[in-house]
């Protein structure tokens, strides 16, 4: 293996980032339910074992690789043309245009629609009102599902693809049917949304589903088991959950006689990383959190060292010296 400056070797999958899992046990008859693969940065896997089936929902919460500009470029790459569909009937909020008319980037047009329905829309599950998007604006209060129609409206129509998600959430370990819904922001691809929950996030309680059929519960979902840490760590705006729009760079340094540097990063997770370098290693794109470095040179084997890196930015780490990262 050559060991030149920035090789790399990855003990993870993916980017550096942090892993949050949910293990749902489903019953056999609503596993042709379950919509397996990646959707909207959820990764769900079914599979069984000697009890049934188990659903297994991850997620690898990462700083924001990529920014959205707005106006997106080109709305129809996103290859659903129904997400594209505006009703008439829509009128958008004086709100809502003045914050997409100063909005920065699709994210935060995105964040702006959501916290508006959180704000103006009442949820309330026993609503028997009409749920599309324009009975709900003017009505002032609605279902989730109402909630959802009216976001995804007011998407589209200010130039964001939009659509729908049926599914399940669990509430503790309380599980019901919900629906949220997911918008294309160009590079960022579909970013998952929850009025009065999450703009471009949501949890591992999610579970996409296949369209719900009147009158059949999900009965026997049962939440085994969860890890949302990373999530909970997520910082707010306008009271949702939001994506880090940047993350922690560590660069790591040794003098240039010590010879090759292997250092290992281990995540507050579990997650770990390797890199080898000569002089210097670098690890990119970490989630804000207290990470432990330990590291070995060809004089030396260092035991593991607490790094306190919650705050977004470059950090230096002098590896001779130990001395604790500087911003």
């Amino acid at each position: 293996m050559r060991t030149a400056a920035g090789a790399v070797v990855l003990l993870a999958l993916g980017a550096v980032a942090g892993a949050d899992e949910a293990h749902i046990r489903i019953p056999a008859a609503f596993a042709a339910r379950v919509q397996t693969g990646e959707h909207s940065g959820l990764i769900i896997a079914l599979e069984h074992d000697r009890r049934g089936p188990l659903v297994t929902v991850s997620q690898h919460i990462r700083p924001l690789a990529a920014r959205a500009t707005y106006p997106l470029a080109a709305p129809e790459a996103c290859g659903d043309p129904d997400a594209l569909v505006v009703d008439e009937a829509f009128a958008v909020p004086p709100e809502v245009a003045s914050a997409t008319a100063a909005a920065a980037s699709a994210l935060d047009v995105l964040v702006g629609v959501v916290a508006h329905v959180s704000r103006r829309i009442v949820l309330d599950e026993r609503d028997r009102g009409p749920q599309d998007g324009v009975s709900v604006q003017r009505r002032g209060r609605a279902r989730c599902s109402g909630r959802a129609n009216l976001t995804v409206g007011l998407l589209r129509a200010v130039g964001i693809p939009a659509r729908v998600v049926h599914g399940v959430v669990f509430e503790g370990a309380q599980v019901r049917w919900h629906r949220w819904g997911e918008a294309w922001l160009g590079p960022l691809g579909w970013m998952p949304f929850d009025p009065g929950a999450g703009a471009g996030v949501v949890s591992v309680r999610y579970l996409p589903c296949r369209a719900v059929v009147p009158g059949l519960q999900p009965q026997g979902v049962t939440l085994e088991r969860i890890d949302e840490e990373c999530f909970r760590a997520l910082p707010r705006r306008a009271g949702l959950k939001v994506p880090l729009d940047r993350g922690v760079n560590l660069r790591c340094r040794a003098p240039l006689d010590a010879g090759e540097i292997t250092a290992v990063l281990h995540g507050p997770d579990g997650m770990r990383w390797l890199r080898r370098g000569h002089g210097e290693v670098d690890f990119s794109g970490l989630l804000p959190a207290r990470y432990w470095l330990s590291w070995r040179t060809g004089r030396e084997v260092v035991p593991r060292v607490s790094l306190d890196l919650r705050r977004p930015g470059n950090v230096a780490f002098d590896l001779a010296a130990s001395r604790r990262p500087r911003s």
